[in-house]
Formats: structure tokens, C-alpha cells, sequence
């Protein structure tokens, strides 16, 4: 009898009822627990398994560079600039439901990357779709899509992930397709989705990065509404961590 029941669990995908169907046959202190106990925590094992499994899944779609940045490694030391009780709302993906942006500033090898990392990593983890992009990758796919008459149907997927990064925008100045491009996915998200984005240009010099005071403009006052700035300063954290390797 158990066994078929066991049996029909796992032709019904529900592996962990499953296995702990057999671990309460197995086990004589489970009979110290009634069937609605035993029902209970079945339920709880495989709620727990699907749950991982949809995270894990979410981290490998996500193709995140730094896989293993987490916001509990974040560097809050006051040469930074970063206040953990400013970014409240990020540790507890509060902008992602309020459709907020995140747009992180500072010189190379100040952090940037590993902080939007770390803040797609925990958004995976609270289970909200996430995808890292380099923002000349980004641009550079797009063209290829746009190329191939592939271009809506691509921007229609990327306005619909809950949280996008695009890291390192600039310094190079966009040509017209570019500027387009970047106008496109911006619009298509604005109010709907989050969207991160890093760059080592100060935000007041965002805007020369379009090179067309229109679409500058459109731009930057979208992705700038409502949105968290992180101002990153001090010295470069590469240099730390090298520092730290030779001592």
C-alpha cells in the first residue's frame, strides 16, 4: 500500500513527498506524530524542494558574472560612500516590487559590478527573474537581433524580466542605432521592471554618453525617476584585494 502510494508521488513529480513518505515507514518515531502532522510536513519537503529548484534555476538564467557576490560581503566601510541603512530597500527587493531603478557610479575597481551582482543574486534568491548583461554586450546583441528582424520580439522578452542589469555603461559615446536601442529597452520598462545600471561616469555626465539632447533626455529621465544612486568612492577594491594576497 505504501509503496504504490510512494510510487504514484513520484510518477506525479512530488519526490520529496516521496522521500518522506518512506523516511515516516522508516523511522518508528514518526508514529509519535498523527497523519495530518505527517501530511504537514510532506507538504513542507516538497514546497522546500521546489522552491531551491526554481532558485537555482532563476541563478543559472540569470548568467550573473560574479556568481557568488552576496550583499552580506558588501564593503560598508565609510571610505565608500555606502551606508547599509541606506539601501534598506535593495536588501529587501522593496524597489523590485516598486518598479524603483538602481544606477551605481564610481572610478574602476571600486565595486560596482559586485554590488549589482550581489543585489541580482538576492533578488534570484527572493525569486524574481534577473538577467546580467555588459551593457556593450547588451548593445551589441541587440544589433545582431535587430539585424536578423528579431528586434521586438527580443526587446518584448527583456521588458518583461523583473530585474535587468546593465553594467558599465559609457564612456564611449552611442551612435544613433545605439542611443535608439538603449531608449527602447528604458521605455519599455519604465514603471513595470527594475533595471540596474553601472557605469564609472559621474550621473551628470550620463547624459553626453547619447549625444543627442532628445533621447539624452528621454533617457536619463527615465532611468533616473524614482531611482536609488549609489555614489561609490575610495580606492580601487582590486588593489585591496591585492594587498591582502601579498601579506
Amino acid at each position: 500500500m505504501i509503496e504504490e502510494t510512494i510510487r504514484k508521488l513520484n510518477d506525479m513529480k512530488l519526490f520529496a513527498m516521496a522521500d518522506k513518505l518512506r523516511e515516516f515507514t522508516q523511522n518508528a518515531q514518526s508514529g509519535q506524530l498523527d497523519s495530518t502532522e505527517q501530511l504537514a510536513f510532506m507538504v513542507d519537503a516538497e514546497y522546500d524542494r521546489r522552491k531551491n529548484n526554481r532558485i537555482k534555476r532563476l541563478l543559472r538564467n540569470a548568467k550573473i558574472k560574479l556568481t557568488m557576490a552576496c550583499v552580506e560581503d558588501i564593503d560598508y566601510s565609510p571610505a565608500r560612500n555606502l551606508k547599509k541603512d541606506a539601501l534598506t530597500d535593495l536588501l529587501l527587493c522593496n524597489y523590485i516590487e516598486h518598479h524603483h531603478n538602481v544606477l551605481i557610479s564610481g572610478a574602476t575597481g571600486t565595486g560596482k559590478t559586485y554590488i549589482a551582482c550581489a543585489l541580482a543574486n538576492l533578488a534570484c534568491r527572493h525569486g524574481y527573474t534577473a538577467l546580467y548583461y555588459r551593457a556593450s554586450k547588451f548593445i551589441e546583441f541587440m544589433e545582431s537581433e535587430k539585424a536578423i528582424g528579431n528586434y521586438l520580439k527580443t526587446l518584448e522578452k527583456f521588458a518583461k524580466v523583473k530585474l535587468l542589469v546593465l553594467d558599465d555603461i559609457g564612456p564611449d559615446v552611442m551612435n544613433k542605432q545605439q542611443r535608439n536601442i538603449f531608449l527602447d529597452i528604458v521605455e519599455e520598462r519604465y514603471l513595470l521592471t527594475s533595471t540596474i545600471i553601472t557605469s564609472q561616469l559621474p550621473l551628470d555626465q550620463w547624459y553626453g554618453v547619447f549625444d543627442e539632447p532628445t533621447i539624452a533626455d528621454a533617457v536619463c529621465d527615465r532611468l533616473f525617476h524614482n531611482a536609488y544612486k549609489i555614489l561609490l568612492k575610495g580606492d580601487s577594491m582590486r588593489k585591496t584585494d591585492t594587498k591582502s594576497v601579498k601579506t
